[in-house]
């Protein structure tokens, strides 16, 4: 089944609709199947669906509100993605080369710091605020 918006309904506003969490929830409840990545929602139960559905014009403008206020945020996931592409082209090359070698490690893994223990990364400041027993003796 294919549905058609109607004259006054803006696509783009009912995309970002339909996206809430709270729209997916009341899908969900409206779908059925055996497991949830099969669940189907058929057309009785998407009619029924109750969303809200101002004046056209305050659907552009909340289309807007969203586009603008999410841009920067899309634009950040678009680099760390590109960045992410670039680390494995660079990590398959690696050990492309490793592997062939192109490249000689023995020397760079000669250099490396022994490996951190269970406790690494554990702040130190922590270990400072434990009571010390012998002060704890002390005042009572």
């Amino acid at each position: 089944m294919v549905a058609q918006p109607y004259e006054h309904a803006s696509a783009a506003y009912f995309t970002l609709l339909f996206r809430t969490d709270a729209c997916k929830s009341d899908t969900v409840s409206r779908s059925r199947g055996i497991v949830d990545d099969r669940n189907r929602l058929y057309w009785d139960g998407f009619k029924d669906l109750r969303v809200p559905v101002p004046a056209i014009a305050e659907q552009d403008v909340i289309v807007e509100a969203i586009t603008e206020q999410t841009y920067t945020i899309g634009q950040a996931v678009v680099r760390v993605g590109r960045e992410i592409e670039l680390l494995r082209e660079y990590r398959t090359r690696l050990v492309a080369d490793v592997v062939t070698g192109k490249l000689d490690v023995r020397e760079a893994a000669g250099h490396l710091p022994e490996e951190p223990g269970p406790n690494a990364g554990e702040d130190v400041a922590d270990k400072s605020e434990e009571p010390d027993p012998a002060e704890e003796g002390a005042e009572a």
